[in-house]
């Protein structure tokens, strides 16, 4: 089931940033939102319980995210494509922060511009310390079990993205 989860959640993460024609990082999330027709607000007003944001569908057809305006902004871009995660892909936790996590930090285009560092991650990615932690952990492992680029979503956004890549390499 887990294994399943992550497959959905990265092709959609794949699929999202493809739709949305990003070609580099960091990616605007506020910006991805608006492609689907969600308005993003930095406001604690609909917040309960130390809540980052939440996801609003309005009688009137129109969504939203609300986003914690006292978070960090590493928290904020993360809570916004978590959101949207839910928007896409259903109330799966999981699923939410793995697409989050995965269109603010394609594994595709960071290993293609060879950033393999936390710290190169955190500063391309505008991510925190342990986000782009757990992702150079990851790269890592993608490289070793020679998991790059294996899926034509995959490909086709590692094109999208060739002219960052070449000019960050």
């Amino acid at each position: 089931m887990h294994c399943e989860i992550y497959k959905l959640a990265l092709h959609a993460s794949w699929q999202c940033l493809l739709d949305c024609k990003v070609v580099q990082l960091p990616v605007k999330p506020v910006r991805i939102a608006s492609k689907y027709g969600i308005e993003c607000r930095l406001t604690d007003a609909f917040l309960t319980g130390g809540e980052a944001g939440k996801l609003i569908r309005r009688q009137s057809g129109k969504v939203q995210i609300v986003v914690n305006p006292k978070d960090t902004d590493s928290q904020k871009r993360f809570t916004i494509l978590h959101e949207l995660g839910h928007y896409l892909l259903g109330d799966c936790e999981p699923a939410a922060d793995r697409f989050a996590a995965s269109v603010l930090m394609p594994a595709c285009v960071l290993l293609g511009a060879n950033a393999l560092d936390p710290v190169k991650i955190s500063t391309l990615c505008r991510v925190s310390k342990a986000a782009a932690e757990r992702r150079s952990k990851r790269l890592f492992w993608l490289l070793e079990h020679d998991q790059f680029i294996r899926h034509p979503l995959e490909h086709e956004l590692f094109m999208q993205f060739q002219n960052f890549i070449y000019n960050r390499r």
